[in-house]
């Protein structure tokens, strides 16, 4: 079965009542068939919720839960909602000198060789090389950053997928 991996962006802008592109984003992740997320996503899904204090607070008092269980209820909802799974990896990577690094900062380093993104953007891109290693066949990457539009054929060429920047 192909596979998206889907970009926190894509998730937020959805979530957005004032983004201009959340119709778009509400379109894709409705009808993508398969679709993928990191833990990633998942800590700047919760970041971005708990910045949202007023929204936040509403939610609280309407489930009748704390700051932390509301947090993940809406994380809860929302997999549930555009029917997303989300994947782990788990393993350590040895440096000398360093000691054990987590697979995922590893594997972004090792790509910061290659390609010039912000952290969390590689971190992204790490994390779909990991989860094809581990057997998930991914045939896209979904974002709402333009800056994989830079680099779209350097990631097609190093792990055969395509990335849709949606506009």
């Amino acid at each position: 079965m192909l596979v998206s991996y889907i970009d926190t962006s894509v998730i937020i802008a959805a979530l957005d009542p004032i983004d201009p592109r959340r119709n778009k984003a509400i379109e894709v992740l409705e009808n993508e068939h398969d679709k993928i997320i990191s833990e990633l996503t998942l800590v700047e899904l919760a970041s971005t919720l708990a910045r949202r204090e007023k929204l936040l607070g509403q939610m609280m008092d309407k489930l009748g839960l704390n700051r932390e269980e509301t947090i993940l209820a809406i994380l809860i909802y929302i997999l549930k909602k555009f029917g997303i799974r989300y994947e782990t990896i788990d393993g350590w990577i040895r440096y000398p000198l360093v000691g054990k690094v987590y697979k995922p900062i590893a594997t972004a380093v090792e790509l910061s060789k290659y390609i010039k993104l912000r952290t969390l953007d590689l971190l992204h891109l790490a994390y779909t090389k990991l989860l094809m290693e581990k057997g998930i066949y991914l045939q896209k990457l979904i974002t709402m950053d333009s800056d994989y539009e830079k680099i779209s054929n350097i990631i097609k060429k190093l792990f055969n997928i395509a990335v849709r920047v949606i506009v």
